[in-house]
């Protein structure tokens, strides 16, 4: 059996082709459908507002608000003859992160933040990137707050309504209203900038780093699929071990089968067994025994040769252990790292796929953009390339006729979509 086989049955006996392809599109098309008519989904398909824009004339200004793990960012982003410029820029940490603070003293601190900005726009558009329900009127009633911010008077509070009451005590008289949007959303309408609106038929997003989302369009509504939630999906022996060392266990199996902050415990246990199993020498799992953490970073110089430029890499455990193995324990290790990643694109692929399909349109000859962000997506060896492939097949598979996909990098991208979502009718 050579080392190819020999992985491939290894990855067999640990169930980690749990799935296929078909069925999976099919199951997370359901559930999409059920979310969206209102039914009880594992994706919760939030109705995140218009995705209807008006036409962004030029020198429009727009207030712009980035709130999201630990940074608070803000700035005045102006439309001008040569696309967006952003000025008044500053990042602090958000409130509540080091004391717990009142309703008042929370939106008072983000009130005291954005003070150099009065006055300068008559327009503010806040990116939350926290649990929230969407209004119609574009204002967020908040759900929860996560990574350590302690405002628990905040919660069920109207994010918009409270902060544009907050500006007013403090004398700002030209702003009417607060947008309010996730970091999803911004990502999506980011897409829709700087583009001659009808040469695309279709705007996707899609976040791949430490965490996995999406949003789409459907009926000309903003939809936030929050896809990485869904878990009808058989484990691997690894991914289970995986999930249950969670904080959340049986909860988001796909986003920990596919994330960065997931494939690095992922390939352990994976690595951690091919050992105890014999697929490596005695030398190699002695060594490797000593690693109690991979990180998804390490994958890179395992797989990109462009990568292997520090021969003495201490930050990269796993690197210092293949520069040191003899050829069959690099050949495993490479093929069992490609197929980490290999899984990780066929189920992107998947996920981007129902996107397209459940989308107001579907075919066509015009060309679908697809806006992305994260790390895992964007620096991961091969993930990208086998995206595409994967995604082009189950297109063609489901006689979905695409002309074209345009995946885009946008820089500041939340904060350009942000600045969007200021001009939704």
């Amino acid at each position: 059996m050579d080392t190819r086989d020999l992985v491939k049955s290894f990855l067999e006996r640990h169930n980690f082709y749990s799935f296929t392809s078909e069925k999976l599109l099919e199951d997370v098309l359901t559930d999409m459908k059920k979310g969206f008519e209102g039914g009880n989904s594992e994706q919760a398909m939030i109705r995140a507002g218009s995705a209807r824009t008006e036409k962004i004339s030029d020198n429009e200004t727009a207030i712009v608000i980035d709130a999201g793990g630990t940074n608070f960012r803000s700035c005045l982003v102006t439309k001008t003859t040569d696309g967006i410029e952003i000025s008044h820029f500053n990042k602090t940490s958000m409130p509540a992160m080091n004391k717990e603070l009142s309703r008042d003293e929370f939106f008072d601190e983000i009130a005291d933040n954005i003070s150099r900005l009065k006055n300068l726009s008559d327009k503010i558009s806040f990116c939350f990137s926290y649990a929230m329900e969407i209004t119609r009127d574009g204002d967020g009633k908040i759900l929860n707050l996560s990574k350590q911010i302690k405002a628990p008077q905040v919660i069920g509070t109207f994010l918009g309504k409270e902060l544009l009451q907050h500006l007013r005590n403090k004398g700002w008289k030209n702003v009417k209203t607060i947008k309010v949007l996730n970091d999803t959303k911004a990502l999506l309408l980011s897409s829709f900038l700087d583009q001659n609106k009808e040469a695309y038929d279709l705007n996707l997003a899609f976040i791949l780093g430490t965490g996995m989302n999406s949003a789409l369009v459907k009926n000309q509504e903003s939809i936030v699929t929050e896809c990485g939630m869904f878990s009808k999906i058989t484990m691997s022996d690894f991914d289970f071990a995986v999930d249950q060392s969670s904080s959340n266990p049986g909860k988001s199996i796909i986003e920990k089968m596919c994330s960065g902050a997931y494939l690095g415990s992922i390939a352990h246990e994976c690595l951690y067994l091919a050992c105890k199993e014999g697929l490596f020498s005695d030398a190699f799992s002695s060594s490797f025994m000593k690693i109690s953490k991979l990180l998804t970073a390490y994958f890179d110089p395992i797989i990109d040769e462009k990568r292997r430029i520090d021969l003495e890499n201490d930050d990269n455990p796993l690197y210092n252990l293949f520069i040191n193995s003899d050829t069959s324990d690099k050949e495993v290790l490479v093929y069992l790292i490609e197929s980490i990643i290999d899984r990780s694109a066929k189920l992107t692929a998947i996920m981007i796929c129902s996107g397209i399909i459940f989308s107001d349109k579907k075919n066509g000859e015009l060309p679908v953009r697809l806006a992305c962000n994260g790390s895992t997506f964007w620096k991961t060896p091969l993930l990208k390339n086998k995206v595409m492939f994967y995604l082009k097949n189950l297109l063609k598979q489901n006689e979905i006729n695409i002309k074209e996909i345009e995946i885009i990098q946008i820089e500041d991208d939340i904060i350009k979509g942000t600045f969007q979502a200021a001009f939704i009718e």
